[in-house]
Protein backbone atom coordinates (compact mmCIF):
# COMPACT_ATOMS: atom_id res chain seq x y z
CA UNK A 1 0.00 0.00 0.00
CA UNK A 2 2.85 2.35 0.90
CA UNK A 3 4.49 1.72 -2.49
CA UNK A 4 1.26 2.53 -4.29
CA UNK A 5 0.92 5.79 -2.36
CA UNK A 6 4.55 6.77 -3.07
CA UNK A 7 4.14 5.87 -6.76
CA UNK A 8 0.94 7.89 -6.96
CA UNK A 9 2.60 10.93 -5.37
CA UNK A 10 5.55 10.65 -7.76
CA UNK A 11 3.23 10.49 -10.79
CA UNK A 12 1.31 13.50 -9.49
CA UNK A 13 4.60 15.39 -8.99
CA UNK A 14 5.71 14.55 -12.55
CA UNK A 15 2.39 15.77 -13.93
CA UNK A 16 2.85 19.15 -12.24
CA UNK A 17 6.59 19.46 -12.89
CA UNK A 18 6.00 19.55 -16.64
CA UNK A 19 3.80 22.40 -17.75
CA UNK A 20 3.24 21.44 -21.36
CA UNK A 21 3.95 18.94 -24.06
CA UNK A 22 4.12 19.99 -27.67
CA UNK A 23 5.34 17.92 -30.63
CA UNK A 24 6.93 15.43 -28.23
CA UNK A 25 8.80 18.10 -26.23
CA UNK A 26 8.04 18.41 -22.53
CA UNK A 27 8.41 21.95 -21.21
CA UNK A 28 8.98 22.76 -17.55
CA UNK A 29 6.62 25.08 -15.63
CA UNK A 30 9.54 26.94 -14.10
CA UNK A 31 13.31 27.03 -14.38
CA UNK A 32 16.23 28.71 -12.65
CA UNK A 33 18.05 31.42 -14.57
CA UNK A 34 21.85 31.56 -14.55
CA UNK A 35 21.65 34.25 -11.84
CA UNK A 36 19.52 31.95 -9.64
CA UNK A 37 16.24 33.78 -10.30
CA UNK A 38 13.16 31.61 -10.79
CA UNK A 39 11.57 32.06 -14.20
CA UNK A 40 8.02 31.01 -15.06
CA UNK A 41 6.85 29.55 -18.33
CA UNK A 42 5.10 32.43 -20.06
CA UNK A 43 4.08 30.38 -23.07
CA UNK A 44 5.08 27.78 -25.59
CA UNK A 45 4.49 27.45 -29.32
CA UNK A 46 5.49 25.55 -32.38
CA UNK A 47 7.56 26.87 -35.28
CA UNK A 48 6.28 25.25 -38.43
CA UNK A 49 7.47 25.71 -41.98
CA UNK A 50 5.25 24.35 -44.75
CA UNK A 51 3.30 22.22 -42.22
CA UNK A 52 6.48 20.64 -40.89
CA UNK A 53 7.32 20.98 -37.18
CA UNK A 54 10.75 22.63 -36.87
CA UNK A 55 11.10 23.53 -33.18
CA UNK A 56 9.19 24.16 -29.98
CA UNK A 57 9.81 27.66 -28.65
CA UNK A 58 9.31 28.50 -24.97
CA UNK A 59 9.48 31.89 -23.28
CA UNK A 60 10.31 32.13 -19.59
CA UNK A 61 9.91 35.38 -17.63
CA UNK A 62 10.13 36.45 -14.00
CA UNK A 63 6.50 37.62 -14.28
CA UNK A 64 4.07 36.34 -16.88
CA UNK A 65 2.89 38.84 -19.47
CA UNK A 66 1.15 38.81 -22.83
CA UNK A 67 2.15 42.42 -23.57
CA UNK A 68 5.17 42.65 -25.88
CA UNK A 69 6.14 46.19 -24.86
CA UNK A 70 6.02 45.19 -21.21
CA UNK A 71 8.21 42.15 -21.89
CA UNK A 72 10.74 44.22 -23.84
CA UNK A 73 10.96 46.79 -21.04
CA UNK A 74 11.36 44.23 -18.22
CA UNK A 75 14.74 44.50 -16.57
CA UNK A 76 14.75 40.98 -15.14
CA UNK A 77 16.16 37.75 -16.47
CA UNK A 78 14.38 35.80 -19.20
CA UNK A 79 14.95 32.75 -21.39
CA UNK A 80 13.92 31.70 -24.85
CA UNK A 81 14.37 27.97 -25.29
CA UNK A 82 14.24 26.27 -28.67
CA UNK A 83 13.84 22.50 -28.76
CA UNK A 84 14.36 21.26 -32.31
CA UNK A 85 12.15 18.43 -33.53
CA UNK A 86 12.88 18.40 -37.26
CA UNK A 87 15.50 15.86 -38.36
CA UNK A 88 18.01 18.48 -39.54
CA UNK A 89 18.08 22.23 -40.18
CA UNK A 90 21.13 23.44 -42.04
CA UNK A 91 23.27 26.19 -40.60
CA UNK A 92 22.66 28.22 -43.73
CA UNK A 93 18.85 28.07 -43.38
CA UNK A 94 18.96 28.85 -39.68
CA UNK A 95 21.19 31.89 -40.13
CA UNK A 96 18.97 33.07 -42.99
CA UNK A 97 15.94 32.86 -40.68
CA UNK A 98 17.75 34.75 -37.88
CA UNK A 99 18.89 37.39 -40.38
CA UNK A 100 15.32 37.92 -41.61
CA UNK A 101 14.09 38.16 -38.04
CA UNK A 102 16.67 40.77 -37.07
CA UNK A 103 16.23 42.83 -40.25
CA UNK A 104 12.42 42.87 -40.34
CA UNK A 105 12.01 43.88 -36.70
CA UNK A 106 14.59 46.67 -36.35
CA UNK A 107 14.55 50.35 -37.17
CA UNK A 108 16.84 51.45 -40.00
CA UNK A 109 19.52 52.70 -37.57
CA UNK A 110 19.49 49.69 -35.25
CA UNK A 111 21.15 46.98 -37.36
CA UNK A 112 24.28 49.08 -37.94
CA UNK A 113 24.75 49.62 -34.22
CA UNK A 114 24.16 45.94 -33.51
CA UNK A 115 25.83 44.34 -36.51
CA UNK A 116 29.03 43.20 -34.78
CA UNK A 117 27.02 41.48 -32.05
CA UNK A 118 24.54 40.02 -34.54
CA UNK A 119 27.47 38.58 -36.51
CA UNK A 120 28.79 37.09 -33.26
CA UNK A 121 25.35 35.49 -32.73
CA UNK A 122 25.43 33.93 -36.23
CA UNK A 123 28.79 32.28 -35.47
CA UNK A 124 27.08 30.16 -32.79
CA UNK A 125 25.13 28.42 -35.57
CA UNK A 126 28.08 27.26 -37.68
CA UNK A 127 26.90 23.64 -37.64
CA UNK A 128 23.60 22.07 -38.64
CA UNK A 129 20.96 21.56 -35.98
CA UNK A 130 19.35 18.15 -35.56
CA UNK A 131 16.29 16.83 -33.75
CA UNK A 132 16.67 16.92 -29.96
CA UNK A 133 19.16 19.82 -30.07
CA UNK A 134 18.24 22.53 -27.61
CA UNK A 135 19.28 26.17 -27.72
CA UNK A 136 18.73 28.51 -24.80
CA UNK A 137 19.06 32.28 -24.97
CA UNK A 138 19.28 33.63 -21.42
CA UNK A 139 19.28 37.32 -20.64
CA UNK A 140 21.03 38.10 -17.35
CA UNK A 141 20.82 41.75 -16.27
CA UNK A 142 24.21 43.42 -16.19
CA UNK A 143 25.82 40.52 -18.06
CA UNK A 144 24.06 40.14 -21.40
CA UNK A 145 22.50 37.30 -23.35
CA UNK A 146 24.11 33.89 -23.07
CA UNK A 147 23.75 31.39 -25.88
CA UNK A 148 23.77 27.72 -24.90
CA UNK A 149 23.50 24.61 -27.06
CA UNK A 150 22.64 21.34 -25.35
CA UNK A 151 23.65 22.86 -21.99
CA UNK A 152 27.08 23.93 -23.29
CA UNK A 153 27.74 27.66 -23.08
CA UNK A 154 28.74 29.03 -26.49
CA UNK A 155 29.14 32.67 -25.49
CA UNK A 156 27.63 35.88 -24.16
CA UNK A 157 26.53 38.94 -26.11
CA UNK A 158 26.26 42.20 -24.14
CA UNK A 159 23.63 44.92 -24.36
CA UNK A 160 19.97 45.54 -23.74
CA UNK A 161 19.64 46.60 -27.37
CA UNK A 162 20.79 43.14 -28.49
CA UNK A 163 18.47 41.49 -25.95
CA UNK A 164 15.47 43.32 -27.41
CA UNK A 165 16.53 42.71 -31.01
CA UNK A 166 16.74 39.00 -30.25
CA UNK A 167 13.35 38.89 -28.51
CA UNK A 168 11.76 40.65 -31.47
CA UNK A 169 12.63 37.72 -33.75
CA UNK A 170 9.77 35.90 -32.01
CA UNK A 171 7.75 38.73 -30.45
CA UNK A 172 8.21 41.63 -32.88
CA UNK A 173 5.80 43.03 -35.46
CA UNK A 174 7.15 40.52 -38.00
CA UNK A 175 7.72 37.37 -35.93
CA UNK A 176 9.16 34.10 -37.17
CA UNK A 177 5.60 32.76 -36.89
CA UNK A 178 2.41 34.45 -35.69
CA UNK A 179 1.22 31.21 -34.10
CA UNK A 180 4.55 30.78 -32.30
CA UNK A 181 4.37 34.39 -31.05
CA UNK A 182 0.85 33.81 -29.70
CA UNK A 183 2.02 30.63 -27.99
CA UNK A 184 5.06 32.30 -26.39
CA UNK A 185 2.83 35.13 -25.17
CA UNK A 186 0.55 32.56 -23.53
CA UNK A 187 -2.38 33.46 -25.78
CA UNK A 188 -3.11 29.96 -27.13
Amino acid sequence: MKQILVSGCFCLYCAFATAAELSGVYVEEQISAANGQTLLLNGVGLREKFWVDVYVGSLYLSEKSSNVEEILSQQGAWRIQLDFVYKEVTSKKLIKAWREGFEKNQSEQSPGQLQTRIDQFYRYFATNVVAKDQYSFDYIPGKGTTITKNQTLLGTIPGDDFKNALLKIWLGDYPASKALKRGMLGLN
